[in-house]
Parts: structure tokens; sequence; C-alpha cells
């Protein structure tokens, strides 16, 4: 599904280097974006931003108010990697992890509430997921209501909200979205970066530690000039975290 385009540097990755996921030249997926529309049985499709992907939410979303949990996190400690945001851990419980991101950010943009997932965020098909976004910052949490845990995170300039304090959010090393590919591998110089093209998200890098390694944090980029932008940056898909973690 994906093709390699090139392979370029090699980059630093301060911390989070410890993922069990999969190389996403062959399992990276599109995220739900911004576009809804009613069906007639009141569920309603999300459209991804700029493609044709589009997925089903079974419970039409939810209104309520997520309570808040626990002080407000300090931005500069929450750093992306490939198992976190900062203090927030990939396992943690879902209703505290939305709980920290309210205390932190307030109320969220979107909540589209658990339906079952067909692999549009990552997640393994027929998983039950909930995706919760503040400004282009979408969480994934799977399970269930009452019983669901934090599992990947997708921070894209796609999603719109580019006022949210979200937007500052910056990898371990330093990483934001917005800066250049020469950025990116200036501040990844002694790690493996690849370019190739994901059936959704377009041009996107891919960062490991090395080529055979499993993949670090990956996202879409607008091409591999210099001064082209990182529009996005994702966590590993949870569903090949899964699959080698058995």
């Amino acid at each position: 599904m994906l093709a390699a385009v090139s392979v370029i540097a090699f980059g630093v990755f301060g911390g989070g280097g410890d993922s069990d996921s999969a190389a996403a030249t062959t399992t990276s997926e599109a995220a739900s974006g911004d576009g809804t529309t009613t069906v007639p049985d009141g569920a309603t499709t999300t459209t991804v931003p700029g493609t044709d992907t589009s997925v089903t939410l079974a419970d039409g979303g939810t209104d309520g108010a997520i309570p808040s949990v626990g002080d407000p996190i300090p931005l500069n400690d929450l750093k992306m990697s490939a198992d976190d945001i900062g203090p927030l851990d990939f396992g943690d419980d879902g209703d505290e992890v939305l709980g920290r991101l309210v205390a932190t950010f307030g109320q969220p943009t979107d909540d589209t509430g658990f339906f079952v997932g067909s692999g549009s965020f990552g997640e393994c098909p027929g998983d039950g997921i909930r995706v919760v976004r503040w400004g282009p910052l979408n969480v994934v949490i799977k399970g269930q209501p009452g019983d669901s845990e934090f599992v990947s995170y997708r921070l894209d300039l796609r999603y719109g909200g580019l006022s949210s304090d979200t937007t500052d959010i910056s990898t371990l090393s330093g990483l934001r979205v917005s800066d250049t590919v020469e950025e990116l591998t200036t501040i990844y110089a002694s790690f493996y970066i690849e370019y190739v093209v994901d059936e959704d998200a377009g041009l996107v890098f891919v960062l490991k530690e090395s080529q055979n390694a499993p993949v670090l944090l990956w996202g879409p980029v607008e091409s591999q000039a210099p001064d082209a932008r990182v529009t996005g940056i994702y966590s590993p898909n949870s569903c090949q975290t899964q699959a080698a973690t058995g």
C-alpha cells in the first residue's frame, strides 16, 4: 500500500525509543477529521480532510462534558514519544487520560464516543475505539465505556484548530508541526528517516532507530524539499503495537 520514495538521514530521538510497533511502510492509516453529516439512522459519517476516507460513528458521538481530573499538565511536560505524551502513557486508563487533558486544555473540540473501528485511526478493525480531539490533536482510546485505555495519538494540522495550545506540543527532541524537513533531519540526525507514500495521508516521514527497527514516530510532510513543512506527527499505529506484543 505504501511505496518507498527515498531514505534520508538519521535522527536523534530523545527518549520514547522503545516501541513494539510494526513498520509504517506497510501499516500506516489516515486519521479522522472535521466533516460530519447525519445519515438516516442517526449515525454520523466523519470524513478525513483532504481524502475520501470516512468512518461511520454508530452512536453519533457524545455531547457530554468530560470530567476534569487533577491539575493542568504544563505544556513543556507534554512531549510526544513512541509510547506516550509526557506523563500520559499508552495503556493508562482512558477516562483518566481524557480527564487530565480536559484539566489542561478544557473540553475537547470533538468527541466521537465509542464505535467499532475499521482501521482508520490505526486500530485493528473491529476494535471499540473513541477518538477525542483538541484542535489538531486526536487522542485514541480503545475499549468501551468504563473500561478503556489510551492507545495512540495523531497531531495533524489538517484537523484545524490551529489556535489551540496543542499545536505547540513537541516531541522529546523538539520537533513540532510546521517545522521544516530540514529541521526534522537536523533534530533526528543520528536516526533513520524514510519517506513513503501512505494511501490516505500522502507523503509521510517514518522515523526509526535503524532501517529494520520498529517505527518511533511518523506523519505527513508537504514534500521532501528542505523548506517543506512537517504537517503531522503520529505515534505508531496501535494495531501493529498490539500485534507485536501479542
